[in-house]
């Protein structure tokens, strides 16, 4: 019986060895997946549904998703750049992509009472969009020329405001004001 128990013991353990040798073999013989790249300065944005990127010198899009809390919490920031595009205080248009379906976008727009033109149902992914909320400023041709990632604080806000203010404007807003009501 002693023998039967030291063959089945031994049997076990080199079946053992023999699997955990071949996933280091496969992990060592097997290139890791890349990790997706962010969208950057200088990439080619893909065009999108019913917008092209030629109808503006420049476009603000904010890549959000529903149920963000990030998003969410951005809000009133997004509110200020649509009240100051449309009283053409920056030289961006503001557009806003949700991977969300139609239902669920129009819901937070009005909801938030945010005035920017929606695209629901866009994949963030072939934006290179990995994270909400994503700000990404294109020129014409859809070239991305700055990005930034993440919910901002007010030197980011202020930064965002910067970059699309008009050429010799007064800075319509800045980091040392607080928001206003919205």
């Amino acid at each position: 019986m002693k023998e039967k128990l030291e063959v089945v013991t031994n049997i076990v353990l080199i079946s053992l060895a023999c699997v955990i040798g071949y996933h280091f073999w496969q992990a060592r013989r097997t290139p890791e997946k890349a990790p997706p790249a962010w969208v950057k300065v200088g990439d080619q944005l893909p065009s999108l549904p019913a917008y092209d990127w030629k109808a503006h010198d420049r476009t603000l899009v904010l890549a959000l998703k529903n149920g963000c809390r990030f998003c969410e919490e951005s809000i009133p920031f997004y509110r200020k750049l649509a009240e100051l595009e449309k009283s053409n205080q920056i030289d961006a248009h503001l557009i806003a992509v949700f991977p969300d379906d139609l239902a669920a976008v129009r819901q937070l727009v009005e909801t938030q009472r945010l005035a920017v033109e929606a695209f629901p149902g866009i994949e963030l992914s072939q934006m290179k969009v990995e994270g909400t909320p994503t700000l990404i400023l294109v020129d014409r041709q859809g070239r991305v020329s700055k990005v930034w990632i993440g919910e901002l604080a007010a030197a980011g806000q202020a930064d965002v405001v910067t970059a699309i203010s008009k050429a010799g404007a007064k800075r319509p807003w800045s980091a040392a004001a607080e928001l206003p009501p919205s």
